[in-house]
């Protein structure tokens, strides 16, 4: 945490998320679940501007991917800061 803390890196979500993954304190202030069914509905709303363009969210696309993960791994209770458990998944922890 304290290397993160006053760089780049450094941000709200670390000083009220971080040390609760460190210490794999994955109780929800929101279920992953529900991330899944919220990124979807941004994911596959597809809006156009008046100019024609379709708005692209590679971001949320990939977030909606991480949390179905949580959820197939059957952690779809967990809160959002439970996402270090996909992340170890994919790499063999």
């Amino acid at each position: 945490m304290e290397a993160v803390r006053g760089g780049a890196a450094g941000s709200m979500v670390i000083e009220l998320f971080g040390k609760r993954i460190i210490w794999r304190d994955f109780r929800p202030g929101g279920f992953a679940e529900y991330m899944v069914k919220d990124l979807g509905m941004g994911v596959d709303v597809v809006e156009e501007n008046e100019e024609g363009r379709v708005a692209v969210l590679p971001g949320a696309a990939l977030c909606k991917q991480l949390f179905s993960g949580m959820v197939a791994n059957g952690d779809g209770k967990l809160g959002g800061q439970g996402l270090i458990t996909v992340i170890e998944r994919l790499n063999g922890k």
